[in-house]
């Protein structure tokens, strides 16, 4: 019985492990798009390396082979540590210099390789760069005498080159606003302006991420508005939504600037704060919970908050972190509201 049981156990480890991984890759842009240019990379550059290795021409087969290897590990680097903006601009010029070098080892048949390389280098960096990056790529194709025999086929390259590229701006233009529309509108909430739910769960990995690397504290705070329903009971919805906006104002005005602010969902608040050791994340939540309570009004009445704080322990999974600061902010209920509570299971600041 061990076995099948085991086997079954080890399929929905499989299949989980697959589902996290196409999640991941639908909800970072970035990352789905520096993961799909290595598979593409793969795919349609290893066959040409190796016809080229048969044939002979073993130099530009090696450089088939570098740019394979080079996009791979970018990729590989990009999903491990989610910086993917250096190994997008690494792709960018990977692609570009290889462009080159097959134009001029490899003639008219390499020359073909740059449009592509010129419509990916707009997909994968901002617009500016890419326009740096392919200018330089078909100027030094369009010197290739190999690839390019006589001043007309420069000149005709040149302009067609450049009407991809210009294409690809405009393209690559309209989809950053576009995108840069939707993101907002996803990951932020429309009453507060606060970061909402799915915005902390990109923020938060990437935060703990950074915060191991660089060895630096990381502190979180989970507050919730203290009687929010007996607002809403006795003024109305639109009187809660006032003490939201109140709060969150007053959240802004005193935090950090590369805080980050989120809204979970009804009265319940998040703080990510980068840098804030134990005494430092309490001094805050204090300081923040004074603010509020002499800040935040409802038709004349006082509004308060109460907070679960924790810093994050290394090699902790966000999820658990999460539960200890919200944890942590419901023995601040129980004990009365309108105060601040650690994580900390001894007592001791988290």
């Amino acid at each position: 019985m061990d076995g099948p049981a085991l086997g079954l156990s080890g399929a929905t480890g499989a299949a989980k492990g697959g589902v996290m991984w196409s999640n991941r890759l639908r909800v970072d842009f970035h990352l789905g798009i520096v993961v799909m240019f290595g598979t593409i990379t793969v795919l349609g550059i290893s066959p040409f390396g190796v016809y080229r290795y048969l044939r002979g021409e073993y130099l530009i087969a090696l450089i088939d082979l570098v740019i394979v290897a080079s996009i791979v590990g970018a990729a590989l680097y990009a999903w491990r540590t989610g910086r993917t903006a250096g190994a997008a601009s690494f792709l960018a010029a990977t692609y570009s210099l290889g462009c080159v070098a097959v134009a001029h080892l490899g003639g008219l048949p390499g020359l073909l390789w740059v449009y592509p390389v010129l419509v990916a280098n707009f997909l994968l960096i901002r617009r500016w760069p890419a326009l740096l990056i392919s200018g330089g790529a078909m100027a030094a194709v369009a010197a290739s005498d190999a690839a390019l025999a006589t001043p007309l086929e420069k000149v005709l390259f040149l302009v067609t080159a450049i009407v991809v590229s210009l294409f690809s701006f405009v393209f690559a233009s309209r989809a950053e606003l576009q995108r840069s529309q939707l993101e907002a509108i996803a990951l932020h909430d429309p009453l507060t302006g606060a970061g909402n739910r799915r915005g902390l769960e990109l923020e938060l990995q990437a935060a703990i991420n950074t915060s191991e690397r660089q060895a630096t504290p990381l502190g979180l705070l989970i507050f919730d508005i203290d009687h929010f329903k007996a607002i809403n009971d006795a003024f109305g919805h639109e009187a809660g939504d006032d003490v939201l906006v109140q709060l969150a104002t007053v959240v802004r005005g005193n935090t950090r600037a590369n805080d980050r602010f989120f809204r979970l969902g009804g009265e319940e608040f998040t703080l990510l704060l980068p840098g804030a050791s134990g005494d430092a994340l309490w001094a805050i939540a204090e300081k923040l919970r004074t603010a509020v309570e002499t800040g935040v009004q409802c038709r004349g009445r006082t509004v308060t908050i109460s907070l679960g704080a924790a810093t994050h322990r290394g090699g902790e999974a966000a999820a658990e972190w999460l539960a200890r600061a919200d944890a942590a902010m419901y023995r601040a209920k129980r004990a009365g509201r309108n105060r601040t509570t650690t994580a900390d299971a001894d007592g001791v600041p988290a």
